[in-house]
């Protein structure tokens, strides 16, 4: 295993944790705090990181099922970031109604990818 690759899993799992804490805890306490946000936050840049990593680690874009679903996860985080910052900026209440919902959706997209990631990841090891 490369250090390109040890530490791009390193920092997707960061981003598991970093992005899980803050979405479910939103979901629960149906109140987006800004603590939230830092998680989201946290969540896009150890997952970029992470995209960066592996993407240096390959040298070049591939197109497989697993990368355009680990882009679009990437994609959705991001818009889900900036949906938080302006609910929370705004205070705007009738975003937040639809805003738990569609996080738990980003949150089960984005894991689609990490678990495809984690097995694809496991099945080159042997």
């Amino acid at each position: 295993m490369t250090p390109f690759v040890l530490w791009g899993a390193i920092f997707f799992t960061l981003a598991l944790i970093f992005y899980s804490v803050g979405i479910w805890n939103d979901y629960y306490h149906k109140q987006l705090k800004a603590w939230h946000i830092s998680m989201f936050g946290l969540g896009v840049i150890t997952d970029s990181l992470g995209t960066l990593l592996m993407y240096l680690h390959v040298g070049h874009l591939i197109f497989t099922a697993h990368s355009i679903s680990g882009f679009f996860g990437l994609f959705l985080m991001i818009f889900h970031f900036s949906w938080a910052f302006l609910v929370i900026r705004n205070n705007d209440v009738k975003l937040l109604n639809n805003f738990h919902r569609f996080s738990i959706l980003v949150w089960s997209f984005w894991m689609i990818s990490y678990i495809s990631g984690l097995y694809l990841g496991i099945s080159s090891l042997g």
